[in-house]
């Protein structure tokens, strides 16, 4: 049986087109899910700071709501893109403030602690840092085939005192502040999901990657996932609200 050439030289065509097609396919099969990203969390019970350096002790510490817009997110991590599963990750920002007065210079005060890495995305006169501060870095080491991660971050917070019940954006009412302590937070075999838990801020500014984590870490500063809650009614002392809430807060539909 003769075989057109014209045919064989089509069939070729095909086949050359084919085979990049389908060495893309297979490999967007086995790309990784998870990209860099943003991760929001609400500060959970028990965090504290030792400040016995500034000779005011263990002081307990409660999350601040740090914008409307991602609702009762005190605390946002960054991740770069992973390479091999491992995520470099930074602190973007952080907001927290004691539970109660301490004495400060012989006055009662209210301790902020704050990192404002936004580069400007977060106005200081929302989220203020006033002293230069070491970086807060650390990374995430993801295991797919059991959906858990191991992470390792160091903080370095800015220490505010402010008189009791002021605003640390209000110059002429804080007291002091400076570089805190380091602090480190570890967590082992800490689950993560691709899909975002019930009342998780859907805000495309701050875009997850496709990993959510839960932190179980060891150290002062316990967290869990952030939701919408009513972050969008928690204007703070000093803050505009016309920042603070000019966009609501939207949660993820579950």
């Amino acid at each position: 049986m003769k075989i057109s050439t014209k045919s064989s030289k089509h069939a070729g065509a095909i086949l050359k087109i084919a085979l990049p097609a389908l060495t893309f396919f297979a490999f967007a099969a086995v790309a990784p899910a998870q990209s860099a990203g943003y991760d929001l969390f609400q500060t959970g019970s028990g965090a504290y700071v030792d400040l016995s350096s500034m000779n005011l002790g263990t002081v307990n510490l409660q999350g601040m709501p740090i914008q409307g817009s991602t609702g009762n997110t005190d605390t946002m991590m960054y991740r770069s893109a992973p390479t091999n599963n491992v995520f470099p990750v930074n602190v973007y920002a952080l907001y927290m403030k004691s539970t109660s007065p301490v004495t400060y210079k012989g006055q009662s005060a209210d301790v902020y602690i704050t990192i404002n890495n936004s580069g400007g995305s977060i106005p200081q006169s929302v989220l203020p840092q006033p002293d230069s501060l070491s970086a807060s870095t650390g990374s995430v080491t993801m295991y797919p085939s059991t959906s858990t991660f191991d992470s390792n971050v160091t903080v370095n917070a800015d220490v505010i005192l402010v008189t009791a019940g002021g605003s640390p954006t209000n110059s002429s009412q804080v007291l002091g502040s400076q570089a805190g302590p380091s602090i480190s937070l570890t967590s082992t075999g800490s689950p993560y999901s691709t899909s975002p838990p019930s009342g998780y801020p859907n805000n495309p500014s701050y875009s997850s990657g496709g990993f959510y984590p839960q932190p179980k870490h060891k150290g002062p500063h316990p967290v869990i996932p952030a939701s919408c809650g009513n972050g969008s009614s928690d204007v703070r002392n000093g803050v505009s609200t016309a920042y603070a809430q000019r966009v609501a807060c939207i949660a993820y539909a579950q």
